[in-house]
């Protein structure tokens, strides 16, 4: 029989659903709403893959042991439930090539904290983040600055630089278009060029892994304006760091058009006045989503630059293959 695994679902704002990939005898299902904080035990379950409750602590970030036999799992929700976010996310529960599994709760990635108030506040401040790094250029953080979150340290490097512009903001190319001024590239062609050039000698990913060094940095959340492209490349790294396989890596960057699919048609219904034709609708909609293209453009960069990831992380990172070992000792189950 196949080592037990699982998924888990939020159907509401109550209820939690469980499922895992074989039907187990009996069990019983534990939670902590803190790391380092001792389990609890929710329900036992038998004869079920299925398992259905209530979710015992809607107010912060909670984490699920099943145990089953001799076999556990730990569990926790990959969207992060806050109410003004869609694209808020942890990067646990992935299985690396060698079959273990990145922790839950130290790597999480979003969309900027300028909308960061009253429930949703208070849940984000039960996830133990030390560090924010902030993507953004700094026109976009100063029309839209984070909330400041007491004992998190937020840094800002823009994480996209073109042409030696690091206010690269593809608001303004939205802005552009449905103005009716003529762009001189497209924009989703600037964007596959900025993808290319991201991965390579980036201030902002430099400094995201001399806090992957340290594990005493965890919780550490990245983030940008969508929490979908500079951010993506950087979760993609973190994964890539953590001996994740390309596929799910890929997977995980594309997660992005499903969360965002409902705001980004909210922002396509308030342009359609000002959309002209297809042409323009398709640019705009290439803006609002991610193209598994994309995120191919930064690791074809990586690798016609470098012979293995290993490697990458070597030249750019300082990152050796010995440290590299001991971190995913670490960061790994």
């Amino acid at each position: 029989m196949e080592n037990l695994k699982g998924d888990i679902i939020r159907e509401n704002e109550d209820d939690i659903v469980i499922h895992l990939n074989h039907i187990c005898k009996s069990g019983k299902i534990f939670y902590k709403d803190n790391l380092d904080s001792k389990d609890i035990c929710l329900m036992d379950f038998i004869n079920t893959d299925i398992i259905k409750f209530k979710d015992p602590k809607p107010e912060n970030r909670t984490f699920y042991k099943v145990v089953s036999g001799d076999e556990e799992i730990t569990l926790a929700e990959r969207i992060v439930p806050l109410k003004n976010f869609s694209n808020f996310r942890d990067l646990g529960g992935y299985e690396t090539k060698d079959g273990r599994n990145v922790k839950w709760g130290l790597f999480y990635r979003s969309e900027d904290l300028s909308n960061l108030k009253g429930e949703d506040l208070k849940y984000f401040e039960s996830l133990g983040i030390k560090y924010v790094l902030d993507y953004r250029s700094s026109d976009e953080v100063l029309k839209n600055p984070d909330v400041e979150v007491k004992s998190v340290k937020n840094i800002n490097i823009s994480g996209m630089n073109l042409g030696g512009n690091d206010n690269l903001d593809m608001t303004t190319y939205v802005e552009g278009i449905l103005s009716g001024n003529k762009i001189d590239i497209n924009p989703e062609e600037l964007l596959k060029q900025a993808y290319k050039n991201m991965p390579l000698d980036n201030l902002a990913y430099k400094e995201l892994f001399k806090l992957f060094k340290d594990p005493k940095n965890t919780a550490i959340l990245q983030h940008c304006t969508a929490g979908k492209d500079r951010t993506g490349v950087g979760a993609a790294l973190i994964l890539l760091a953590l001996n994740v396989d390309e596929e799910t890596v890929i997977k995980d960057y594309l997660e992005s058009n499903d969360n965002r699919e409902g705001l980004n048609k909210k922002i396509m219904e308030a342009c359609k006045d000002y959309i002209k034709d297809e042409k323009t609708k398709q640019m705009i909609e290439g803006i609002l989503g991610v193209k598994e293209s994309f995120i191919k453009a930064s690791l074809k960069s990586i690798k016609e630059k470098y012979r293995t990831y290993e490697e990458y992380f070597e030249a750019e990172y300082d990152l050796g293959k010995e440290e590299l070992n001991k971190l995913r000792d670490t960061y790994l189950n």
